[in-house]
This record gives C-alpha cells, structure tokens and sequence, in this order.
C-alpha cells in the first residue's frame, strides 16, 4: 500500500480511497522474472500497469535484431498508458522486466466506466492520468529531440543537458548497453564519443556517474 500511495496515478487519494478503487477495479499484482515481457509487439491492450518494484525496459525490437530502447520505467510509475485513449488496437512496443519485478495491473474498462456515485475518487484518478499522460507527451518529444540530431556528439550533449542535476553530475540509471540503445548507436561508438568528449574536457566519466565540466561547450555544439 506505501508503495501505491506514493504513485502519481494515485497522487491526492487516501489510503481508503485507494482500497476501493482497487477492488472495484479488479486490479492484481504479478511477479515477472528478469528477462520475461509484461506484454509485446502486436498483443491486443487491456490493462494499465503501475510498477511496484523493479524496472522496466520499454523498447522496439525489429527483425534485424536491433533494439531501440525508447524509455525506462522506474518503481512508482506506470506503463502501457498510452494506449489507453484512441484507437490503436495493438502494443506497438515491447515492456521487458530488466530486473524481476512486481506490477500492479489494472483493467481498462474502470477508466471509462463510472460508477452511479460518480465517486471522487475516481475522478481524481482520471486526473491524475490525464496529467501521467501530459508527461508522457514531453518524454516522448524529448527522444525526438535527441534522435533527430546529427552526430552521436550532439546526442550525447542533449541527453546530458537535459538529465543532469544542479550540481552537472548524471546518475545513470540505464547500462552502457541501454544507454546505446536509448540513443540509437553501436555501444563501441558510444563509448569511443564519451572517451573522446572526455579528453575534450566537455566531461569526466567514473562509473555510474558522468560529471558535465563545460556545460557551455556542450550548448554551442547544439547551436
């Protein structure tokens, strides 16, 4: 329950509230080893999913054998939203468990249908999607933004502007692996850049963190 009330699906509601609307929903919870699909490519949509522990790879597998990892899903937020509202019949990307994960699944059909009492509560959760969704929007604009640049250097400085902290410093929360798939290049042709833009100065690598020295080099490269 801690971990539900911390969501932002269920943001403003009470503990009591959210006991409700998860019997009326009929919403479950599912275990998923490290490596399994929640769901794949071209299954039909039913269900919202709220991770409760672990993280989520959201990606495109092609036949080629690429991957494009478009996002990932940490603890507390949901996934699968997208295909709530309109009329794609279809995922058209995979959710894979990174990590063994538990997910909160929630059927569709308690976001259209209110019940007589028009509850609060329920409508505070539609809310609450409606702005997830809002989010979602600036995510995905976001990786259009990074893609749509022309060299990997540019890519790289993007995604470092737009990730880092008060302090320049990036938390990476994907692999190397994932990273080069989020960015849509070869992870040696990542790797080589970083160490490149490290002996540049424009950053220092350690680890799990990569510290932004020149912020300002790193604008005028997107100027």
């Amino acid at each position: 329950m801690k971990q539900l009330e911390q969501s932002k699906l269920f943001q403003t509601i009470t503990k009591a509230e959210l006991e409700r609307i998860l019997k009326c929903s009929k919403a479950v919870t599912k275990k998923y080893p490290a490596g399994t699909y929640v769901f794949e490519q071209e299954e039909v949509p039913s269900k919202l999913f709220l991770l409760l522990e672990g993280q989520i790879q959201i990606c495109k597998d092609f036949t080629s054998g690429k991957r494009d990892v478009l996002y990932l899903v940490e603890a507390g937020n949901v996934f699968g939203e997208i295909f709530l509202f309109g009329d794609r019949k279809r995922y058209w990307y995979d959710a894979v468990a990174v990590t063994d994960v538990t997910v909160l699944e929630m059927p569709w059909d308690f976001f259209y249908h209110f019940c007589s009492n028009a509850c609060d509560h329920h409508k505070q959760l539609t809310q609450n999607m409606l702005e997830i969704l809002s989010e979602d929007n600036f995510k995905i604009t976001r990786k259009l933004h990074i893609v749509s640049t022309s060299s990997l250097r540019e890519r790289i400085a993007i995604w470092l502007i737009d990730s880092m902290d008060e302090a320049g410093n990036v938390v990476l929360k994907m692999n190397r692996e994932q990273l080069a798939d989020f960015l849509g290049v070869a992870r040696p042709s990542l790797s080589r850049e970083l160490m490149r833009m490290q002996k540049d100065g424009l950053i220092r690598v350690e680890r799990k963190t990569i510290e932004v020295c020149d912020r300002e080099a790193l604008e005028f490269l997107l100027i």
